[in-house]
């Protein structure tokens, strides 16, 4: 028989084995990191855009580099363009209140929709339900970390789910339907209207194909132009973002790997001759767009 002592013995192990299995279980992990900086649109126009964003390229290489003491390969190429909207209920943009954005990107006639939540808090954006009943949604939890000369660096943590479409979307029901977590969480009216938000449908031309080797793991650099409508040859973008990202399903980010990657945006930020003083980003600048959108 044991005694008291060794029963409270056997009670503290167990239940500190127990607690230490719930907290690697609850630890919340970021599949991927994202990195952003917004550019000066004024840079680019349609036309060139392709010169453009290889010259800002060739500055950031070696702006990196330097930085890091590794290289930084590969040129920029035109890999997506497609048309974006984001819809929530007019006049109450009830998805944003509840911290949420639901988005659809449209390519060759293909849609696929993306329910994101956004918290500065890990656990926060890690405990809110994006699971979905579609066998070929994608989830992922992220870290968006931005950075400008005016504020320094902002990191949000985005729980989000991504999904083929071929719903027409006009109501809270498309939502539900795809993101049965969210349904169930939040029970909101399948017969609530959606629309687009400020009526926007943006062109969307994304640039790919330039590395940077951060060590264990290489991130894949892209520039990303917005137009608020189908673009001719003068005509500017309304947004310029630069990003990098990498990715790990376990989370297994090394020291060197993070401490390049701060060091890497930071060398982009400095290029003052490129970066944005004033730029929204693009969540921002489509709700910014018609204020009255949102309003009651």
């Amino acid at each position: 028989m044991k005694t008291a002592s060794q029963t409270m013995t056997s009670f503290t192990l167990a239940s500190s084995v127990l607690l230490a299995s719930c907290a690697v279980q609850a630890n919340p992990v970021e599949t991927s990191r994202e990195y952003k900086l917004l550019l000066d649109p004024s840079h680019f126009n349609y036309a060139t855009q392709s010169t453009t964003a290889n010259n800002y390229l060739t500055d950031a290489k070696q702006a990196i580099s330097n930085a890091i003491s590794r290289n930084v390969t590969g040129s920029w190429a035109l890999t997506k363009a497609r048309q974006v909207a984001f819809y929530d209920t007019p006049t109450s943009c009830q998805l944003k209140q509840l911290g949420y954005i639901f988005r659809d990107r449209t390519s060759d006639g293909q849609s696929e929709v993306t329910l994101k939540f956004r918290s500065p808090d890990r656990f926060i954006a890690d405990f809110e339900d994006l699971s979905s009943p579609d066998n070929q949604a994608d989830t992922k939890l992220e870290a968006d970390i931005s950075t400008d000369i005016n504020n320094g660096i902002r990191i949000v943590y985005s729980h989000s789910t991504t999904t083929p479409n071929t719903r027409t979307l006009n109501d809270m029901a498309d939502v539900n339907s795809h993101f049965s977590g969210f349904a169930d969480a939040y029970g909101l009216s399948n017969n609530l209207t959606l629309a687009k938000v400020g009526g926007l449908t943006i062109n969307e031309y994304v640039f790919e194909g330039s590395e940077i080797d951060l060590g264990s793991i290489d991130a894949s650099l892209e520039l990303t132009l917005w137009y608020t409508s189908s673009p001719n040859a003068s005509q500017q973008p309304v947004i310029a973002e630069v990003s990098f990202k990498y990715k790990d399903p376990n989370g297994n980010y090394t020291a060197k790997v993070v401490q390049r990657a701060k060091l890497a945006l930071d060398a982009m930020a400095q290029m003052s001759a490129w970066s944005s003083t004033s730029s929204l980003t693009k969540t921002a600048f489509i709700y910014a767009a018609t204020p009255n959108f949102c309003s009651q």
